[in-house]
């Protein structure tokens, strides 16, 4: 069964950060700490550290690296890096 174009995820994501002035996703970049274990990473923010789930398409990252972010009203998500 195929997905509507308007469903698949990059579509769903693009939209939402658009609204983003509206409270809708935008996209942050931080700065990988640490990899506590397979699901989750420490990333640093303006200074402060944030132990974040991540995509488990997210290889895993390596320390100093950026890490882009999905930030939401109620959500942080690592999603990967730029190499």
């Amino acid at each position: 069964m195929s997905v509507p174009f308007t469903r698949s995820l990059p579509y769903v994501l693009r939209d939402a950060i658009k609204s983003a002035e509206t409270g809708g996703l935008r996209l942050m970049v931080g700065t990988v700490v640490s990899t506590p274990d397979a699901r989750h990473v420490v990333v640093s923010i303006q200074g402060q550290n944030f132990t974040v789930p991540r995509l488990k398409s997210y290889n895993a990252p390596t320390v100093g690296d950026p890490a882009y972010l999905l930030v939401g009203p109620s959500l942080l998500l690592a999603i990967g890096t730029v190499q």
